[in-house]
């Protein structure tokens, strides 16, 4: 209940916090060959031509083909987005560990050209509507298990970054 109380201080004094989409230079550009993208590939197995995708990273496969300096860039990026599920979805009856992970990181091309990433992070959370949970980790035992998800798309300076509108945080459950 006190961190839940400090937040939502800290959000009172710092208001930049409570909006965790960040819009560089180019911002809107990057915003309209990011729609460009979901137009030309969304959820189809190929893309129409001249666009193109390619996994770089997959926490599920076990695949990484990103430099060490674009995957911390991205945590960074996942770090910064994350900080708003304090005051939208952990408004609610969820409770999470605090420690989101990278699950997948998609760049997306324009023939050849690296127009953006298209990434997914997670955290562990606890969905405690049902449940008897009084703000200790043992009672969290009895609630349902899942994570919380979202995913968001990176320029590739790393300066522009927004939610994906058809997929802003959720909780998924495991079963």
């Amino acid at each position: 209940m006190k961190l839940r109380l400090l937040f939502a201080l800290v959000l009172l004094v710092t208001p930049a916090l409570s909006w965790a989409d960040k819009m560089g230079p180019n911002g809107d550009k990057f915003y309209e060959a990011a729609a460009r993208f979901e137009g030309a590939c969304g959820q189809q197995l190929e893309c129409r031509p001249p666009y193109s995708r390619k996994v770089l990273y997959s926490q599920r496969s076990r695949i990484n083909k990103l430099s060490d300096s674009v995957r911390q860039s991205l945590k960074d990026v996942v770090d910064y987005q994350t900080q708003i599920w304090g005051d939208t979805i952990l408004e609610g009856d969820y409770v999470s560990s605090g420690r989101p992970r990278l699950d997948e990181v998609i760049a997306y091309y324009l023939n050849s050209e690296l127009l953006g990433y298209k990434m997914r992070y997670s955290e562990k959370a606890w969905y405690t509507g049902d449940c008897t949970y009084n703000g200790t980790r043992p009672s969290l035992a009895n609630c349902q298990e899942g994570r919380i998800a979202e995913t968001s798309y990176v320029s590739p300076d790393m300066k522009t970054f927004f939610s994906d509108e058809e997929q802003f945080a959720q909780f998924l459950m495991i079963e």
